[in-house]
């Protein structure tokens, strides 16, 4: 690991020197591979075409098990490693196909950039300290005024370049046919960026500044209308979103699928609805949650790491499995497990009620991860305490976590990894739904 760190630290220096002398450092690499970790490695489910791992040979079924010094194991790592190989680069990849193994080495595929004829797409950087972050506008054609929107996604470290597949491409492709611009930004790490530490490793006040400088970046935009400016929070980013709102003055903020109570007791819920789904008895689920109760009373109340909590004999087996904890290793849920302490922190009925902008509030019906009402009607009470009449609070019955359209959590649960299904079923009338309110806050 060390000499790998070495060679990431080289990299990070000669992009700045290219940077330095107007140039631009080569383009992210796509690997185009997709499927379940396991010990043995990535077991692919897919190949996407003219990537570097299809052209390298791999195939639907194949496990991937190395790709140059790395041993793959778990997403984090892979993710990882593979966030910071650039077009052109060498790679060497073994991979088993049925009992054979095989070794390959290749060149690197460049990402290709996003087009479209029915709108403009615009690359840009921010600056963050050293860390130069890539931004991608989606907008209408034409430079006249309009309205934008910063869209900031879920926790996870996913690259906004792979919007165009899945629903947040829908939403963003509802509201450039509206009107709007929107304006994406990369976390610490991802996509194009360069001299950031990986998203992965990165805290929350770290995501937190990252959509700051976002939101900066929107207001500044020629063609932005400063009078209707709004902020998406999905899941994760409906708790960045009211931060950032409460540091400027968007015309309004909507949050969906997200949390209002410290995530510590927002976490038991959420385990009383899923371990149901994923086929423990309610006495079963009830005996797991007392025991979690515990182990998140150490881990976020007194500020005790993973791997304090492993040596403890009671929580072994539940922290090696619910907090994903492996020896030497910093992660918990693709994040530092530094991150959730954080979260739970934030004091979010402070920020809701700091918040001076119109607010609308969804929730899902069919949603068995952000499951419980509660936490979106909070949000519209807050509000409108401290800014009466400036909350509304939006339910729609058969949309789910990734806007999915799903009846209940049964149906939601059971086709939340079918990439066809969500790519059919996405909820546009959920879009639509939110795209009219937003409309509706506008200024002329």
């Amino acid at each position: 690991m060390d000499s790998i760190k070495h060679l990431i630290s080289l990299a990070t220096a000669f992009f700045l020197f290219l940077q330095a002398n107007g140039q631009e450092p080569p383009r992210k690499a796509i690997m185009g591979a997709y499927g379940k970790f396991s010990e043995k490695g990535l077991v692919i489910d897919s190949i996407a075409p003219a990537t570097t791992l299809d052209k390298l040979g791999l195939r639907k079924g194949d496990t991937l098990s190395s790709i140059d010094k790395l041993v793959i194991s778990d997403a984090a790592g892979y993710n990882k490693y593979v966030s910071g190989i650039r077009a052109g680069q060498v790679v060497n990849v073994k991979y088993k196909t049925g009992a054979k193994s095989i070794e390959r080495s290749g060149a690197a595929i460049v990402r290709p950039f996003e087009k479209a004829s029915d709108r403009e797409i615009v690359y840009d950087w921010v600056t963050l300290d050293k860390c130069q972050l890539r931004t991608i506008v989606r907008k209408p054609l034409g430079s006249n005024k309009m309205p934008a929107v910063l869209l900031i996604p879920g926790y996870n470290c996913g690259s906004v370049e792979g919007y165009g597949q899945g629903y947040n491409g829908k939403l963003i492709d509802t509201w450039v046919r509206a009107g709007f611009a929107v304006v994406t930004i990369e976390k610490t790490g991802l996509g194009d960026s360069y001299g950031c530490i990986d998203c992965v490793d990165a805290d929350l006040s770290t995501d937190i500044r990252v959509f700051d400088a976002g939101y900066k970046y929107m207001e500044q935009l020629p063609y932005a209308d400063k009078n209707n400016l709004f902020i998406w929070g999905h899941s994760m980013g409906g708790v960045i979103a009211p931060i950032i709102a409460q540091r400027h003055k968007p015309l309004a903020v909507i949050a969906f699928a997200t949390v209002y109570r410290p995530w510590s007791e927002f976490l038991l819920e959420m385990h009383r609805v899923q371990a149901p789904l994923d086929g423990k008895t309610f006495a079963e689920t009830e005996d797991f949650v007392r025991l979690m109760q515990k182990v998140y009373y150490e881990f976020f109340r007194l500020k005790k790491s993973p791997a304090e909590l492993h040596k403890n004999p009671e929580y072994t087996a539940i922290v090696a499995s619910e907090l994903e904890y492996k020896p030497g290793a910093q992660h918990m849920w693709g994040r530092h497990w530094r991150f959730w302490q954080q979260l739970d922190s934030v004091d979010l009925a402070r920020s809701w009620a700091d918040v001076d902008a119109k607010v609308l509030s969804v929730f899902g019906g069919a949603d068995y991860i952000a499951c419980s009402r509660v936490e979106h009607e909070l949000i519209v009470r807050t509000v409108n305490s401290t800014h009466p009449g400036n909350a509304t609070y939006l339910e729609i019955p058969d949309v789910d976590h990734l806007i999915t359209q799903n009846p209940d959590w049964v149906s939601a649960h059971k086709n939340i990894s079918d990439v066809a299904y969500r790519d059919a079923h996405f909820h546009q009338d959920f879009a639509d739904k939110v795209t009219a309110w937003m409309k509706a806050q506008m200024t002329r």
